[in-house]
């Protein structure tokens, strides 16, 4: 259910875009290589946007990744235009988050509330990752996405979102 919630975020500002834009869903749709079914269906939150389309989005819409996941409200322009997303390259900046956060697959895993064998996955580059999962990692641990996937050679770190567990949400609603 947290995962939904936090890509509304993504598909709103994709809807704001398009429109900021003057497309139609259609003309979305044609240009970013996906049905016009499909961008209505992530408009009407019953599909992610995957991380190889947003890219596209980004990069049709001049717009930076942490722009796009809601990671900032100030759009960056000084970010690369990347044809693909090239998911070994990713999977080394997701590494290097780790280690430098000094945590095991499994702790990350758990601090981002997904699998272990995902972020094997993402790490050794046999899975895309997940635009919710890219969202939960930047956000958990301060990186730029637009780093993360190439766009950007330097790092930008922003203050990590602190997130109310649930036990805690429990323990507020009892006081």
């Amino acid at each position: 259910m947290e995962k939904e919630r936090i890509l509304a975020q993504v598909e709103e500002n994709a809807y704001k875009l398009r429109i900021k834009l003057g497309f139609t869903q259609r003309d979305f749709a044609h240009l970013l290589g996906v049905s016009a079914s499909y961008v209505s269906n992530w408009e009407n939150g019953y599909n992610e946007i995957p991380v190889a389309v947003l890219n596209k989005i980004c990069n049709l819409g001049n717009v930076s990744f942490d722009y796009m996941l809601g990671i900032t409200k100030k759009n960056n322009l000084d970010v690369d235009k990347l044809e693909v997303i090239d998911k070994k390259y990713l999977g080394k900046m997701l590494r290097s988050i780790r280690k430098m956060e000094g945590l095991t697959q499994e702790k990350m895993a758990r601090k981002i509330h997904t699998y272990r064998f995902l972020i094997s996955d993402y790490e050794t580059g046999r899975k895309s990752i997940r635009t919710a999962d890219l969202k939960e990692i930047c956000e958990t641990f301060g990186y730029s996405a637009d780093w993360c996937v190439g766009k950007r050679g330097v790092c930008i770190r922003y203050k990590p979102v602190k997130k109310i567990e649930a036990k805690e949400v429990k323990k507020l609603i009892s006081n």
